[in-house]
Protein backbone atom coordinates (compact mmCIF):
# COMPACT_ATOMS: atom_id res chain seq x y z
CA UNK A 1 0.00 0.00 0.00
CA UNK A 2 1.37 3.22 -0.90
CA UNK A 3 1.20 6.52 1.85
CA UNK A 4 -1.45 7.58 2.91
CA UNK A 5 -2.16 11.23 1.50
CA UNK A 6 -2.22 14.22 4.00
CA UNK A 7 -5.13 15.94 4.81
CA UNK A 8 -5.13 19.86 4.97
CA UNK A 9 -7.44 22.54 5.64
CA UNK A 10 -7.76 24.62 2.55
CA UNK A 11 -6.16 28.13 3.16
CA UNK A 12 -8.57 31.01 3.32
CA UNK A 13 -10.57 31.83 0.39
CA UNK A 14 -8.53 29.21 -1.85
CA UNK A 15 -10.43 26.09 -3.70
CA UNK A 16 -8.10 23.47 -2.24
CA UNK A 17 -7.17 22.20 -5.40
CA UNK A 18 -3.55 24.00 -5.69
CA UNK A 19 -1.98 20.86 -3.40
CA UNK A 20 -2.59 18.05 -6.31
CA UNK A 21 0.30 18.41 -9.03
CA UNK A 22 -2.46 16.82 -12.11
CA UNK A 23 -6.39 15.93 -12.02
CA UNK A 24 -7.50 13.87 -9.30
CA UNK A 25 -7.32 10.23 -9.93
CA UNK A 26 -11.27 9.02 -9.45
CA UNK A 27 -12.46 5.29 -9.47
CA UNK A 28 -15.68 4.15 -10.17
CA UNK A 29 -17.18 1.25 -8.51
CA UNK A 30 -20.41 0.33 -10.18
CA UNK A 31 -22.23 -2.56 -12.13
CA UNK A 32 -24.97 -0.88 -13.69
CA UNK A 33 -23.82 -0.09 -17.50
CA UNK A 34 -26.62 3.00 -17.54
CA UNK A 35 -24.88 4.55 -14.14
CA UNK A 36 -21.35 4.39 -15.68
CA UNK A 37 -22.11 5.71 -18.95
CA UNK A 38 -23.61 8.54 -17.17
CA UNK A 39 -21.13 9.46 -14.92
CA UNK A 40 -18.03 8.70 -17.46
CA UNK A 41 -20.42 11.79 -19.48
CA UNK A 42 -20.40 13.61 -16.30
CA UNK A 43 -16.21 13.50 -15.77
CA UNK A 44 -15.18 13.58 -19.37
CA UNK A 45 -14.96 17.47 -20.12
CA UNK A 46 -13.82 18.20 -16.46
CA UNK A 47 -9.97 19.01 -16.63
CA UNK A 48 -9.06 18.28 -12.88
CA UNK A 49 -10.54 15.23 -13.08
CA UNK A 50 -9.57 11.83 -14.34
CA UNK A 51 -11.50 8.83 -14.52
CA UNK A 52 -8.44 6.36 -14.48
CA UNK A 53 -10.87 3.04 -13.91
CA UNK A 54 -13.95 0.87 -12.66
CA UNK A 55 -14.50 -2.15 -11.34
CA UNK A 56 -17.88 -3.76 -11.64
CA UNK A 57 -16.76 -7.10 -9.97
CA UNK A 58 -15.98 -7.45 -5.82
CA UNK A 59 -12.38 -8.43 -6.47
CA UNK A 60 -11.33 -5.08 -8.49
CA UNK A 61 -13.43 -3.33 -6.72
CA UNK A 62 -11.53 -4.55 -3.13
CA UNK A 63 -7.71 -3.99 -4.86
CA UNK A 64 -9.45 -0.28 -5.57
CA UNK A 65 -10.13 0.38 -2.43
CA UNK A 66 -6.41 -0.34 -1.02
CA UNK A 67 -5.10 1.67 -3.79
CA UNK A 68 -3.40 4.66 -2.00
CA UNK A 69 -3.13 6.40 -5.28
CA UNK A 70 -6.34 6.87 -6.07
CA UNK A 71 -7.80 10.47 -4.67
CA UNK A 72 -11.28 9.17 -4.72
CA UNK A 73 -13.63 6.33 -5.33
CA UNK A 74 -17.33 7.18 -6.30
CA UNK A 75 -19.24 3.62 -5.37
CA UNK A 76 -22.84 3.13 -6.58
CA UNK A 77 -24.30 1.58 -3.32
CA UNK A 78 -27.13 0.20 -5.18
CA UNK A 79 -24.41 -2.47 -6.59
CA UNK A 80 -26.12 -5.69 -7.23
CA UNK A 81 -23.20 -7.65 -7.90
CA UNK A 82 -20.32 -6.48 -5.44
CA UNK A 83 -21.08 -6.31 -1.84
CA UNK A 84 -20.55 -2.30 -1.16
CA UNK A 85 -20.42 -3.37 2.64
CA UNK A 86 -18.02 -5.43 2.90
CA UNK A 87 -15.83 -2.69 0.65
CA UNK A 88 -16.67 0.25 3.09
CA UNK A 89 -15.32 -2.11 6.03
CA UNK A 90 -12.36 -3.58 4.20
CA UNK A 91 -11.41 -0.24 3.53
CA UNK A 92 -12.20 1.53 6.78
CA UNK A 93 -9.79 -1.39 8.44
CA UNK A 94 -7.26 -2.04 6.46
CA UNK A 95 -6.31 1.15 3.80
CA UNK A 96 -4.24 3.92 4.82
CA UNK A 97 -6.54 6.51 4.14
CA UNK A 98 -9.89 4.44 5.80
CA UNK A 99 -12.93 4.66 4.07
CA UNK A 100 -12.55 8.39 4.16
CA UNK A 101 -11.85 8.68 0.09
CA UNK A 102 -15.50 6.78 -0.61
CA UNK A 103 -18.38 8.97 -2.42
CA UNK A 104 -21.80 6.84 -2.24
CA UNK A 105 -24.27 7.37 -4.33
CA UNK A 106 -27.81 6.44 -3.06
CA UNK A 107 -31.26 7.11 -3.86
CA UNK A 108 -32.58 6.96 -0.18
CA UNK A 109 -31.21 9.06 2.69
CA UNK A 110 -32.55 6.15 5.01
CA UNK A 111 -30.38 3.59 3.32
CA UNK A 112 -28.73 1.31 5.72
CA UNK A 113 -26.00 0.79 4.37
CA UNK A 114 -25.02 4.71 3.84
CA UNK A 115 -25.36 4.90 7.52
CA UNK A 116 -23.04 2.40 8.01
CA UNK A 117 -20.80 3.89 5.60
CA UNK A 118 -21.17 7.03 7.62
CA UNK A 119 -20.51 5.49 10.93
CA UNK A 120 -17.16 4.03 9.47
CA UNK A 121 -15.96 7.24 7.85
CA UNK A 122 -17.23 7.00 4.51
CA UNK A 123 -16.30 10.47 2.88
CA UNK A 124 -19.52 11.20 1.82
CA UNK A 125 -23.24 10.07 0.45
CA UNK A 126 -24.98 11.65 -2.26
CA UNK A 127 -28.05 11.27 -3.58
CA UNK A 128 -28.81 9.83 -7.20
CA UNK A 129 -31.63 12.74 -8.52
CA UNK A 130 -28.80 15.36 -7.43
CA UNK A 131 -27.57 17.72 -10.14
CA UNK A 132 -24.18 16.21 -11.59
CA UNK A 133 -22.63 19.31 -10.20
CA UNK A 134 -23.52 18.72 -6.98
CA UNK A 135 -21.74 15.64 -7.14
CA UNK A 136 -18.55 16.90 -8.70
CA UNK A 137 -18.64 19.60 -5.81
CA UNK A 138 -19.21 16.78 -3.20
CA UNK A 139 -16.32 14.25 -5.17
CA UNK A 140 -13.59 17.39 -5.37
CA UNK A 141 -14.23 18.24 -1.27
CA UNK A 142 -14.06 14.00 -0.42
CA UNK A 143 -10.78 13.73 -2.92
CA UNK A 144 -9.24 16.57 -0.65
CA UNK A 145 -10.30 15.15 2.88
CA UNK A 146 -13.44 16.57 3.78
CA UNK A 147 -16.56 14.54 4.58
CA UNK A 148 -20.14 15.11 3.12
CA UNK A 149 -23.77 13.82 3.54
CA UNK A 150 -26.93 14.51 2.25
CA UNK A 151 -29.44 16.17 5.20
CA UNK A 152 -31.02 13.07 7.14
CA UNK A 153 -27.99 10.59 6.45
CA UNK A 154 -26.64 10.64 9.95
CA UNK A 155 -25.19 13.97 9.71
CA UNK A 156 -25.96 17.66 8.10
CA UNK A 157 -25.39 18.16 4.55
CA UNK A 158 -22.13 20.63 5.67
CA UNK A 159 -18.62 19.77 3.96
CA UNK A 160 -16.73 18.96 7.61
CA UNK A 161 -12.77 18.05 8.11
CA UNK A 162 -11.66 15.82 10.91
CA UNK A 163 -13.57 17.37 13.76
CA UNK A 164 -16.85 19.73 13.47
CA UNK A 165 -16.61 22.84 10.97
CA UNK A 166 -18.52 25.66 12.33
CA UNK A 167 -20.12 27.90 9.22
CA UNK A 168 -17.79 30.43 10.16
CA UNK A 169 -14.81 28.11 9.07
CA UNK A 170 -16.61 26.62 6.21
CA UNK A 171 -16.72 30.35 4.52
CA UNK A 172 -13.15 30.04 4.42
CA UNK A 173 -13.21 26.78 2.46
CA UNK A 174 -15.02 29.51 -0.22
CA UNK A 175 -13.10 30.62 -3.39
CA UNK A 176 -12.89 35.02 -3.90
CA UNK A 177 -15.83 34.27 -6.44
CA UNK A 178 -18.08 32.24 -4.17
CA UNK A 179 -17.72 34.96 -1.53
CA UNK A 180 -18.87 37.53 -4.67
CA UNK A 181 -21.62 35.29 -5.31
CA UNK A 182 -22.88 34.71 -2.42
CA UNK A 183 -22.59 38.93 -1.12
CA UNK A 184 -24.81 39.50 -4.30
CA UNK A 185 -26.95 36.81 -3.60
CA UNK A 186 -27.85 38.48 0.08
CA UNK A 187 -28.31 41.73 -1.89
CA UNK A 188 -31.70 40.10 -3.77
CA UNK A 189 -29.77 39.56 -7.04
CA UNK A 190 -30.71 36.63 -9.37
CA UNK A 191 -28.19 34.65 -11.31
CA UNK A 192 -28.72 36.34 -14.49
CA UNK A 193 -27.96 39.86 -12.72
CA UNK A 194 -24.87 38.40 -10.74
CA UNK A 195 -23.66 37.08 -14.79
CA UNK A 196 -24.14 40.97 -15.96
CA UNK A 197 -22.64 42.37 -12.51
CA UNK A 198 -19.25 40.45 -12.61
CA UNK A 199 -19.18 40.00 -16.29
CA UNK A 200 -19.78 36.03 -16.39
CA UNK A 201 -21.99 33.63 -17.88
CA UNK A 202 -25.50 32.95 -16.03
CA UNK A 203 -24.20 28.62 -15.74
CA UNK A 204 -20.76 30.17 -14.09
CA UNK A 205 -22.89 31.29 -11.59
CA UNK A 206 -25.57 28.35 -11.16
CA UNK A 207 -21.60 26.83 -10.74
CA UNK A 208 -20.77 29.00 -8.37
CA UNK A 209 -24.22 28.82 -6.54
CA UNK A 210 -24.14 25.46 -6.07
CA UNK A 211 -20.37 24.88 -4.77
CA UNK A 212 -21.21 27.70 -2.03
CA UNK A 213 -24.10 25.21 -0.97
CA UNK A 214 -22.66 22.41 -0.81
CA UNK A 215 -19.38 23.75 1.15
CA UNK A 216 -21.73 25.55 3.47
CA UNK A 217 -23.81 22.67 4.14
CA UNK A 218 -26.95 24.87 2.86
CA UNK A 219 -30.53 23.64 0.98
CA UNK A 220 -31.14 26.49 -0.87
CA UNK A 221 -30.91 30.21 -1.57
CA UNK A 222 -32.68 31.33 1.02
CA UNK A 223 -30.82 29.64 3.81
CA UNK A 224 -27.58 31.09 1.96
CA UNK A 225 -29.11 34.68 2.15
CA UNK A 226 -29.63 33.81 5.66
CA UNK A 227 -26.29 32.47 6.55
CA UNK A 228 -24.40 35.61 4.61
CA UNK A 229 -26.42 37.92 7.36
CA UNK A 230 -24.67 35.44 10.20
CA UNK A 231 -21.39 35.75 8.39
CA UNK A 232 -21.43 39.41 8.58
CA UNK A 233 -21.12 39.85 4.81
CA UNK A 234 -24.47 41.06 4.33
CA UNK A 235 -26.20 43.65 6.24
CA UNK A 236 -29.78 45.11 6.52
CA UNK A 237 -30.65 47.19 3.20
CA UNK A 238 -28.10 45.92 1.28
CA UNK A 239 -30.22 45.66 -2.22
CA UNK A 240 -29.73 45.14 -6.18
CA UNK A 241 -26.46 46.90 -7.68
CA UNK A 242 -23.54 48.82 -6.38
CA UNK A 243 -23.99 52.59 -6.77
Amino acid sequence: MGAARSEQTPAPGGDGLAENPGPLRIFLIDDSSLVHAGLVHVFRNLPDLSLVGSARDSTTALDACLDTSLDALVVNASCRSIDVAHLVHRAAHYCDTGASRMLLLTNDVDDPLCLEADKLGAGGVVLTWEAPGHLVSALRLVARGYRICPPGCGRSRRATPPGQLVRHEAFELLTLRERQVLQLMARGMKNVEIAAELVVSESTVKTHVQNLLVKLGLRNRASAVAAAYELGIARAGMTGRRP
